[in-house]
């Protein structure tokens, strides 16, 4: 006897995504809605986001869960398992190595013209503190079902991954490694809130009201 699948096709997804961030104590900020059938624009709202850019192998969403058993002596296998301890990262490598993204991937500092100590044109990136460190806000732009957008609301979000640049000979490019760790939002925040007043650690949505596959990166 043989078996066909009831897979769905247009649910196997393709494509990288876009990536665009913000720090999350920025005033009025805002995720993308949904006012006129089609996404707004993160760089076009009223308080505009950052697009990183290019990435080098696109943004892998990672949760991490631990896991403990509860165990009697009555019993040989486990009577209940608890969940303990969990961790959810966002990670990728920014192929600009611009120094925004340079400040994004060191987890702050600040990115200026500096006029002042250099001529007129000059632009200097300043570190973070040593115990200093940015929290961002993230939006994940792909596509999804039947080539419907979807994105990634993350209303709190920080740095923590190793830090390194390798400037190399041709072919190889300057990346800039990332990886965020997700944090449970609190009320400080300025975005990630819905209508209840309700604060997740990060929500998936799906605008079904666009079919075309493969227009996100």
């Amino acid at each position: 006897m043989s078996f066909s699948t009831t897979g769905t096709i247009n649910e196997v997804l393709i494509g990288t995504g876009v990536l665009y961030i913000k720090d999350r104590s920025t005033a009025s900020l805002a995720f993308p809605g949904d006012s006129t059938g089609a996404w707004e624009d993160p760089t076009g709202l009223t308080v505009p986001w950052d697009e990183v850019g290019y990435s080098e192998d696109g943004w892998t969403l990672e949760v991490d869960k631990t896991f403990e058993d509860v165990m009697v002596a009555e019993e040989l296998d486990p009577i209940k398992s608890l969940k303990s301890a969990q961790e959810v990262r966002l990670t990728g490598e920014m192929a600009q190595a611009s120094l925004d993204n340079l400040a994004i991937a060191m987890g702050g500092g600040t990115v200026a013209e500096d006029s002042v100590n250099y001529a007129s044109g000059y632009y200097k990136y300043v570190p973070p503190v040593t115990d200093g460190f940015t929290e961002y806000a993230l939006v994940l732009h792909t596509d999804g079902k039947a080539g419907s957008d979807r994105q990634f609301h993350i209303p709190r979000a920080v740095n923590v991954g190793s830090f390194s640049m390798a400037h190399q000979k041709a072919p190889q490019k300057v990346t800039l490694a990332t990886e965020f760790k997700l944090l449970v939002p609190d009320s400080t925040l300025n975005v990630g809130a819905d209508s209840a007043g309700n604060n997740y650690l990060f929500i998936v949505v799906e605008n079904r009201n666009d079919s075309d596959e493969l227009d996100i990166n």
